[in-house]
């Protein structure tokens, strides 16, 4: 917008010890991506309905017209739901396997580093598990009348 070249700019804001962290939009555009492939994944799971629909059509047709017809849309509605499968790779599902470890990875540090914070005790020692259980009993009484 100002004219400065990209380059520039990131060399005066690292200068001034600014940095644009990019993994929050990586995760947003991953989430983006994610979004999109379940509607497409919908959108497939609707032509596989049509699919059935039209070999109704076509098992119901009493002329050459009609089975032309339902043949037609049954080969464009199949041709239409590979086209809109979302393909999964291998390296998609190793990949989206190690970002979901490594998100509970540092999701299970958070919690155990804050209930060490909170109650000053290891959380794998017996004061922990005796002030865990506490809290359990504590949760199972408060949900039942």
């Amino acid at each position: 917008m100002t004219g400065v070249a990209p380059a520039t700019v990131s060399r005066i804001a690292q200068r001034n010890g600014l940095s644009f962290d990019r993994t929050q939009t990586e995760k947003a555009l991953k989430a983006r991506i994610t979004d999109l492939n379940l509607r497409q994944a919908g959108l497939a799971e609707s032509l596989a309905d049509r699919v059935a629909i039209a070999i109704a059509y076509l098992d119901a047709s009493t002329s050459y017209r009609d089975y032309a017809f339902a043949s037609k849309a049954i080969s464009d509605l199949t041709q239409s739901y590979m086209r809109m499968k979302p393909q999964i790779t291998e390296d998609d599902t190793v990949e989206d396997a190690k970002n979901f470890l490594t998100d509970l990875r540092d999701t299970i540090t958070q919690v155990v580093d804050g209930f060490e914070a909170q109650h000053g005790v290891a959380f794998d020692s017996e004061e922990a598990r005796q002030i865990i259980k506490q809290q359990t009993q504590e949760e199972n009484s408060d949900e039942q009348p």
